[in-house]
């Protein structure tokens, strides 16, 4: 859903504080130990030689035919972060808007995908599961305890070839901590009465360990009716049964937030920190439970393992919409909505002397949804029952991927996948042709070593990558004022599924100076915009997403580590020829990791986008962010304190927005304001 009916949802903005996301579950996939160059002390260390995600399974970083990096715990804890949301923006290509809203919902955008808080095109995993909405694919980025995280990787692109849908614009995935004796925690308080406690402690056995982790955080917020508060746990052990090796984890939450809402820029004008009347009563209370269970063979041949995971989510919410400036419908939503699914992989290396390997997989899920909207007052009580639904989709996945080197210096590799999505139970769904939600999902790629001792490399793909429509697209049965005494919804049962086919190539080298630089083309078909002409979601556009990536980090001295990356998204609607809207042209990020005296560390980044607007016309400029974030870190033995200091420079800056017109047909322009300046200070101890 979306605040003007006739903003496109896959770049609408980001509504009211749409319902928090559940998160789930967490399962184990190991890492082999592999050496590799040591960065320099105190430095924030971006690189690792094999990575898990771009090719699901273990493959050397420099094998992987996509832009991938990884960032370490040891690596956390030098940025400027105390809570998992804020990690996204530290990831090259992918850059998130009001990372603030800790206890909201934060918006994710890479390669020209711009959800707005309505829909998602970043597919996140926490330990190889999928983490999403039910009801739209978003992503809850708060629900695990900073200090669970041992790694994150990442790659930019499709990787729908073996994960399926959403994987539109990139893949993030989150691996958690395996059991391990002693303790750590980090303390912080900071502006805006913001508090959090993050902990975890594990005992390991010779083959049985046990691991606990929890967070608390609260916060007033940086803006007008912007409190927060949540409390999550979470509990793990792992162990070995002859030839077995198993990880089961599971995970509580639960939240309070209200969110401030959108402004006109005339209000943001008077007063940047404030909030509209019309969202006073917006508030969102989630509970969720998540858990799930790895089981891995410890054979040297085939190498198979199996995940098995269940999820369960609650809220309440009220939530306001605009329909038109000054003229806003309120609503209150209950929701439930659970999930149980697992998946089945394997690899097998074919020939050894050819580097040959083969993996092969299934993945299923079923998941539910029952929702129901109630009426609210002038005075924000909850009224009589409008409208429910209640149904279920289930997801099948298989995928076959393979990779060779017919050359020492050369690797092909491809992978293949199917996908079939159906949905039941919404009332009469319409019969639809057998392909309608089915997808194949080809790659290939290719990487050939320019060096002999592979230190630059050229890369290059193409795949193909699909979204299936969210259940909420399809199904919601939020019913809109027509002012004629009735109502509408806006949802649409026969769309069908975008679809997406990107080329991209590369090339990237280390040594004292890590860059890597990329150019892509991908064009989109079957947008889901809201169209106008039946005042409903629709198939409707068509788009193309060509764009530039830079990345270069140095190494030449000891103390000082810098770093510097840009975006370059050119984002057409090719029905109207402009840049889509809230996509910003270009994403320049500058950061260093400085050793100082007295053993303190320094890591500052600059930040700064521009190009992107309200509106498809392109008429009205999004001011974007040009923003400084520092953190300063001391150890005191095995402790450490810090202190950061976010948008150093106090800039007011809109996130992203969208433009309405009133019925005297003047364009009114909104936006979400941007965070004001943040102090906190804290303490990491380890025990």
């Amino acid at each position: 859903m979306v605040e003007d009916p006739r903003v496109e949802l896959r770049h609408s903005p980001r509504l009211n504080a749409f319902v928090a996301v559940l998160v789930t579950t967490s399962i184990t996939i190991s890492l082999r130990a592999q050496d590799h160059q040591v960065p320099a002390p105190d430095a924030v260390r971006f690189d690792t030689e094999i990575m898990v995600t771009p090719e699901r399974g273990e493959t050397p970083r420099n094998l992987v035919p996509a832009s991938s990096i990884a960032i370490e715990s040891a690596s956390l804890a030098e940025l400027p972060i105390v809570h998992p949301s804020e990690v996204v923006s530290f990831l090259p290509g992918f850059s998130i808007a009001r990372p603030q809203a800790h206890m909201g919902r934060p918006v994710v955008t890479a390669r020209g995908f711009f959800g707005g808080g309505e829909a998602e095109y970043i597919l996140l995993l926490v330990d190889g599961v999928p983490v999403a909405d039910v009801e739209s694919g978003l992503i809850d980025w708060s629900v695990l305890p900073l200090s669970s995280i041992r790694r994150i990787e990442a790659f930019r692109g499709p990787g729908a070839s073996l994960y399926g849908d959403s994987a539109v614009g990139g893949v993030i995935q989150i691996l958690t901590d395996q059991a391990s004796s002693g303790g750590k925690m980090t303390a912080m308080g900071g502006s805006f009465n913001t508090f959090s406690g993050d902990g975890s402690y594990g005992h390991r056995l010779k083959a049985f360990g046990f691991d606990v982790s929890g967070a608390a955080r609260r916060t007033d917020g940086g803006l007008d009716h912007s409190n927060g508060q949540q409390v999550v746990g979470t509990g793990s052990a792992d162990g070995r049964l002859r030839e077995f090796s198993w990880r089961w984890l599971a995970t509580a939450d639960n939240r309070d937030t209200e969110d401030p809402g959108v402004l006109t820029r005339d209000q943001l004008a008077m007063d940047p920190l404030g909030s509209d009347p019309l969202f006073q009563f917006d508030t969102l209370n989630r509970r969720s439970f998540s858990t799930a269970l790895t089981l891995r063979h410890n054979t040297p041949s085939w190498r198979p393992h199996a995940r098995f995971y269940a999820r369960m989510r609650d809220e309440d919410l009220i939530r306001a919409i605009l329909l038109a400036p000054g003229l806003g419908d309120r609503r209150a939503r209950a929701l439930s909505s659970g999930a149980v699914g697992g998946s089945f992989e394997g690899e097998h290396e074919v020939s050894a002397k050819h580097s040959s390997v083969v993996r092969f997989g299934v993945d299923l899920s079923r998941e539910r949804l029952d929702t129901s909207y109630r009426s609210v007052s002038p005075s924000g009580a909850v009224g009589a029952l409008d409208s429910e639904a209640a149904g279920h989709r289930t997801r099948a996945g298989l995928f076959l991927s393979s990779a060779w080197d017919p050359a020492p210096r050369v690797r092909i590799s491809g992978a293949i996948r199917w996908d079939d999505v159906d949905d039941g139970g919404f009332g009469d769904v319409p019969s639809t042709s057998s392909t309608t939600r089915q997808a194949w999902s080809p790659r290939v790629g290719a990487v050939v070593k320019l060096t002999q001792a592979g230190s630059v490399v050229l890369y290059t793909q193409v795949s193909r990558a699909f979204k299936v429509p969210t259940l909420d697209q399809l199904f919601d049965p939020r019913p809109y004022p027509d002012f004629r005494g009735g109502t509408f919804t806006i949802s649409n049962r026969r769309l069908v599924p975008q679809r997406a086919t990107n080329a991209e190539v590369g090339l990237s080298g280390g040594g004292l100076l890590r860059w890597s630089a990329l150019a892509y083309r991908m064009a989109v078909d079957d947008e889901i915009d809201f169209d106008v002409r039946t005042f409903s979601y629709g198939n409707v556009g068509r788009s193309r997403h060509v764009g530039v990536e830079l990345e270069a980090e140095g190494r030449w001295w000891k103390s000082v580590r810098p770093s510097l990356s840009y975006a370059l998204s050119h984002v057409l609607n090719l029905d109207g020829g402009q840049q889509l809207k809230n996509v910003p042209r270009h994403l320049l990020t500058a950061a260093a990791s400085v050793t100082l005296p007295w053993a303190v560390s320094a890591y500052g980044r600059y930040k700064h986008t521009w190009g992107a607007f309200l509106d498809d016309a392109n008429s009205y400029t999004v001011n974007g962010p040009s923003t400084l974030d520092v953190r300063l870190r001391r150890p005191v033995g095995r402790q450490a304190v810090f202190l950061d200091v976010l948008n150093v420079t106090n800039d007011v800056y809109e996130e992203y927005g969208f433009t309405l017109s009133d019925f005297r047909g003047r364009v009114v322009p909104y936006a979400y304001q941007g965070a004001p300046r943040a102090i906190r200070a804290g303490v990491m101890l380890s025990f």
